[in-house]
């Protein structure tokens, strides 16, 4: 064989095995399954504030798993898995919430995301609605399954579709999440002012983004303008925002991207002197917040103010237990009710029974009831109240 011709062999047989790997490699690509979807691909772009729960992050912390794994509850209706046969939740992995600008037609919009069983949640919606005395519709928008309440319009419908996402919203905006889900309209990842503040606060488990719009920051110069605070640094006001970073350390960082660089410092100024206050104020060391806010560092850098702390895991979950219990999100178990008397026992003791102890007056405080004792009268009138306090 000529050398011309063994070389001529060799190239093509390189040529049909990189052509092959090629075709092999495009073939696998068509066959991987499709990314994921994102939950913030599905928040329409003019959101005022967007808010990220990385739900997996959140169980595994020991701060915040034990509001993720309680049995989850529909008012009125019993347990999710109950009602429905599983709890949809369970299985998510990241949800969004969005808040429009100009609240066109939805006060808000939840996306999430993670292994969504379709044909299940529209079956327990409908479940739910037909619960509570309503008419469940079940409709197609888009690649979407839509399904609401024909009899009361106007409220919320639940949007899901295979794969991914759950969308729920009402009115025009949950349009609006459809559309930027498929692409038709952007979403708020194309928002520069998000992407901003975002970068400020860092990556968290939990992050919330906050960015005025022109209308919102010329309403505020109004507002300060006719309470005499034109000068305030609070005019100069971009965005805000604030994330929660989960490890060994529960790290907390907020952030507001100002205008000017001025503005910012005078705020951080006047923070400082707020958080000082407060830390020093005996209730909020009371509840245990005291000193969590005296370890808060207040710094501008450049137009931007930063106000980071950190805690402990142990630390955090105390913290987050006595503020929902504060907020009423956990509410103490009530003690049984006594039984009731029979008809005809006014719950009075025998005459004669003197075993029996005697019935309270129920205008008298309970035993444990702490009582003030009013402050006696002045001789010039007064009422003992001393003014200066």
């Amino acid at each position: 064989m000529q050398p011309r011709t063994r070389d001529g062999l060799v190239l093509l047989l390189v040529g049909v095995l990189l052509g092959g790997g090629v075709a092999w490699l495009l073939g696998r690509r068509r066959e991987s399954p499709p990314a994921a979807p994102r939950a913030l691909d599905a928040v329409p772009a003019g959101a005022m504030l967007v808010a990220t729960l990385d739900l997996p992050a959140l169980r595994a912390s020991p701060a915040f798993a034990s509001f993720l794994r309680e049995e989850r509850e529909i008012p009125g209706l019993g347990k999710v898995r109950d009602v429905c046969g599983f709890d949809p939740v369970a299985a998510l992995t990241e949800v969004a919430i969005a808040i429009p600008a100009a609240g066109e037609g939805g006060d808000f919009g939840l996306v999430a995301a993670g292994a969504v069983q379709d044909e299940a949640l529209l079956a327990c919606a409908s479940k739910v609605i037909e619960a509570r005395g309503g008419r469940p519709v079940v409709a197609g928008i888009g690649s979407f399954r839509a399904v609401r309440d024909s009899s009361a319009e106007g409220h919320g419908e639940i949007a899901v579709r295979p794969g991914g996402p759950i969308l729920l919203g009402g009115g025009a905006y949950l349009r609006a999440m459809i559309d930027a889900a498929e692409g038709r309209a952007g979403n708020v990842g194309a928002s520069g002012a998000h992407d901003a503040i975002a970068r400020a606060v860092g990556e968290g488990a939990a992050r919330v983004t906050v960015v005025l719009t022109p209308e919102q920051r010329a309403e505020i110069g109004r507002e300060l303008a006719l309470s005499g605070s034109s000068r305030s640094p609070a005019a100069s006001l971009l965005s805000g925002g604030a994330s929660v970073a989960l490890g060994p350390e529960i790290a907390v960082h907020a952030a507001v991207l100002c205008d000017a660089e001025a503005p910012c410092a005078a705020l951080g100024a006047e923070l400082r002197a707020a958080r000082d206050a407060r830390a020093a104020d005996f209730a909020t060391r009371l509840v245990g917040f005291g000193s969590v806010l005296e370890r808060i560092a207040i710094a501008a850098e450049g137009k931007a103010l930063h106000a980071r702390v950190k805690l402990s895991a142990e630390e955090a979950g105390v913290l987050v237990d006595r503020l929902a219990s504060l907020r009423g999100l956990r509410q103490p178990a009530l003690p049984p009710r006594p039984p009731r008397p029979a008809q005809g026992d006014s719950g009075a003791p025998p005459r004669g029974d003197a075993s029996a102890p005697p019935r309270a007056d129920a205008s008298a405080p309970p035993p444990d009831a702490v009582v003030t004792p009013r402050p006696q009268a002045k001789p010039d009138g007064g009422d003992g109240v001393d003014e200066r306090r």
